[in-house]
């Protein structure tokens, strides 16, 4: 739960911002309070049982927990699907906003509450990228995901068409479907910018499980965020190198197809969430033409490393 604490906190790091960049609270998960009778969140972290409507919030089951299992320090961030009720699989989540939960999983989302500083993250810089540590253990195809939204104004996760005006740029990573990381495993992902402007909050969320179609069983845990920034300028990200190019309604990949061939590629709108996704047998991939004209990233991931790319869609 993020604690009213969070202005002085920050305050406090604003005078090595110069050489450092600001950077999430409480990234390590080290320091944990009291939400609610019996449930505990890490500090300005805050989960579904701290849920905007508190009779959700009280039927909620717990999907998070105080791990030992560390990468650094004493604790990390358990993330854990289960299912509460006959058919439906609560997804481990965390966010430093807030939760809007509802029965129908299609509904709930994240957001940036600006009135409370307990659920909402001032964030105005532009990093170069994401990083973090992680264990993973999915059941069957289940992938977990991690999403960091910078933005003006309010902001939801998913997005409603307001929201996505809102968006300045995001970073996101996607374990691979079905993989399993039983040995902590660095992620490292290129921040991807949408206009020039300042960013005033930094929406985070994470999950155990891949959305709405999560899988009972799964569980991550979550260590070591970190924000980079780019050695020639902080205002001023690295681009990340092309892996392909778009052309009416066509993406053909330029690495050598030993890289990409059996892997995984998503097209993520500006909100974060995948309007397309494939296997891929082959360098050419045709969208489907339902797919809105907009900004969009494509983003590829290997065994090894994962590729992000922005592309627009006319």
């Amino acid at each position: 739960m993020k604690s009213i604490t969070a202005i002085f906190r920050l305050l406090t790091i604003t005078l090595p911002l110069a050489v450092a960049g600001q950077q999430l609270e409480n990234p390590g998960f080290e320091e944990w309070e009291t939400a609610a009778p019996s449930i505990i969140e890490p500090t300005e972290w805050n989960s579904i049982k701290t849920a905007d409507d508190p009779g959700i919030a009280a039927m909620a089951p717990i999907t998070i927990d105080r791990s030992e299992d560390a990468h650094t320090g004493n604790y990390s961030l358990k993330l854990y699907n289960v299912t509460p009720f006959p058919n439906l699989v609560a997804t481990g989540a965390i966010t430093n906003g807030r939760f809007h939960a509802e029965f129908d999983l299609t509904k709930s989302y994240s957001y940036t509450q600006r009135s409370d500083p307990k659920y909402h993250t001032s964030f105005t810089w532009r990093p170069d990228s994401l990083t973090g540590w992680f264990k993973y253990f999915p059941n069957l195809n289940d992938a977990a995901q991690f999403k960091v939204i910078l933005h003006v104004d309010s902001c939801k996760l998913p997005t409603d068409s307001l929201s996505q005006l809102n968006i300045v740029g995001m970073g996101v990573f996607v374990t691979e479907h079905g993989v399993t990381y039983d040995s902590w495993t660095r992620f490292s992902v290129p921040f991807q910018y949408f206009n020039d402007s300042l960013p005033e909050y930094a929406l985070t969320t994470m999950n155990s499980g891949d959305s709405i179609t999560a899988i009972d069983g799964s569980y991550l845990l979550i260590d070591d965020l970190e924000l980079k920034y780019a050695p020639a300028g902080i205002n001023e990200p690295k681009k990340p190198d092309s892996f392909l190019t778009y052309g009416k309604g066509i993406l053909n990949l330029t690495l050598a197809p030993e890289t990409y061939m059996n892997q995984w590629l998503y097209i993520i709108d500006a909100s974060g969430q995948t309007v397309y996704s494939t296997r891929l047998e082959k360098g050419t991939i045709n969208l489907p033409e339902s797919i809105p004209g907009a900004v969009y990233i494509a983003l590829l991931i290997t065994s090894n490393r994962q590729y992000a790319q922005k592309i627009l869609i006319p």
